[in-house]
């Protein structure tokens, strides 16, 4: 687990900076859909952070099997790979493929919910020709905050 959140932690507030557009989160072959929907920057740095506690996986499971010293590495796996994955997600999405097409400038936020960490009200934002995608009776909240980044 300890990889799973590190990669997710790392996306949402390192790579995407708390900006999501929440709608094309469920559009089938939108901004996130990635190679055939799946983000292989993702699976590297998930796996780059959970192969090596393997081997002490395998120890705890049979005590018998001898691993050396990597079923030590395994006592402190979920900070191992969190650490491992957060770093090599960063890496991946800063330095080797960053992924551009999925970044956007402004939060797109559902309606009818309550931001109070935010500070501010938000207002909802008339439909127009250009929204796509958007179920009949919704409308789309676009948050823009001149004082902070979101």
């Amino acid at each position: 687990m300890g990889p799973l959140a590190g990669t997710i932690v790392c996306d949402f507030y390192l790579i995407r900076k708390r900006k999501l557009d929440v709608r094309e989160l469920y559009r089938d072959h939108g901004i996130y859909w990635y190679t055939y929907g799946v983000n292989w920057r993702a699976v590297v740095s998930f796996l780059l952070g959970f192969l090596p506690t393997l081997p002490g996986f395998a120890h705890s499971i049979e005590k018998t099997l001898d691993v050396g010293g990597a079923w030590k590495l395994y006592t402190f796996a979920w900070l191992f790979g969190f650490s491992v994955a957060v770093v090599s997600y960063y890496i991946i999405c800063t330095y080797i493929s960053p992924p551009t097409e999925s970044l956007v400038d402004l939060a797109v936020l559902p309606p009818g919910k309550v931001y109070p960490s935010l500070g501010t009200t938000l207002e909802e934002v008339p439909r127009d020709d250009k929204v796509e995608e958007i179920a009949v009776g919704e409308k789309e909240i676009v948050l823009e905050s001149r004082d902070s980044p979101v």
